[in-house]
């Protein structure tokens, strides 16, 4: 008995001339294909995403064609723009951090600067200040007697420093006190010289402050109806003060003793009467120079021609008249 082959046995159809085994043997090679070129377009379309979030650039590459084009018809492909979306231009994140720092450098200097203005006010105010003062400084005066200094009867260079020395320095506001000056000179010198050279000391002196001439005070101005009285005197120096700076007492040979006391007040250099005054007495001694230095030669001689003053009167107000004692030369 001949066998039949069972009719679930696999058929080999790719040997077969039947137009129905080549159509499902074509149909199952196009499906292949098929799945295939989808997976070929879905890996391809990966790769170009990693490229495109990659790149920092904002341009889009053109994406190399492949040979799934020659299958359109069988399988379309999906757009680029619907696989890729569109991602928006923006700076690189190091640009962006770095943008705040740029501004902030370009705004810095200007506060620095603004910060520094006050330095510079409390620097250049003070400057300023000094430079005014020393524009609106007075000038120092000067007192130097350059033409009597040259006059005869010549005396020594020491008169002229002790003159010129305190009358700048009360002339400059430098002290506060009156200058007390005592003349000193031998009776056998000639009466006429040294007393012009007085004279001419004072009106030099009263130049150099105001220009007025010198205010005298007579033997006329310690006469007093009561002896005893020496505020009279006093009162008439008081008055005078308004007339000028520099006075010019009468010879102190010639003053009572007891109106001679008012020269206590008068010639007061720690509280005086007036700060800013100068004062010229002159004195005749019958002394040599060897009996002491200037000072001691006119307070033994005002000791002899003031001895009615009462002792506890008498050594203060002669302390107070040689002051500074000026030995003249005929």
């Amino acid at each position: 008995m001949t066998s039949r082959a069972s009719i679930h046995a696999h058929r080999n159809l790719s040997g077969s001339g039947s137009p129905t085994a080549n159509l499902l043997s074509q149909s199952d090679i196009q499906g292949t294909r098929s799945v295939y070129y989808r997976e070929e377009e879905n890996n391809s379309s990966d790769d170009e995403n990693e490229v495109l979030e990659s790149d920092e650039t904002p341009d889009q590459e053109e994406l190399p064609t492949t040979d799934t084009d020659e299958d359109d018809s069988l399988q379309p492909r999906r757009p680029l723009s619907a696989t890729t979306p569109n991602r928006s231009v923006t700076a690189p994140p190091r640009a962006e951090s770095q943008l705040p720092l740029a501004k902030s450098a370009n705004v810095q200097p200007s506060k620095s600067q603004f910060k520094l203005i006050p330095y510079a006010i409390i620097i250049i105010l003070p400057l300023f200040a000094c430079s005014r003062l020393l524009k609106s400084e007075p000038q120092v005066k000067r007192c130097a007697f350059e033409e009597l200094r040259q006059r005869p009867p010549l005396q020594s260079e020491d008169v002229w420093k002790a003159l010129s020395i305190n009358i700048e320095l009360l002339l400059n506001k430098k002290i506060k006190s009156p200058n007390v000056y005592l003349f000193l000179h031998s009776n056998q010198s000639s009466e006429y010289p040294i007393q012009k050279l007085i004279n001419d000391i004072a009106r030099e002196t009263s130049k150099c402050f105001d220009g007025q001439r010198p205010i005298e005070m007579s033997l006329k101005d310690f006469e007093t109806q009561n002896g005893d009285d020496y505020g009279y005197p006093i009162e008439q120096y008081k008055k005078k003060l308004r007339e000028g700076n520099v006075f010019l007492i009468v010879n102190l040979n010639d003053i009572p003793p007891n109106s001679a006391r008012a020269l206590h007040t008068i010639c007061d250099t720690y509280s005086p009467i007036a700060p800013d005054v100068v004062i010229f007495m002159t004195l005749r001694t019958h002394l040599a120079n060897t009996v002491g230095s200037p000072a001691q030669m006119a307070y033994k001689t005002l000791q002899e021609l003031w001895k009615q003053v009462p002792d506890n009167e008498l050594d203060a107000l002669i302390t107070r008249v040689i002051d500074q004692v000026l030995l003249l030369q005929s």
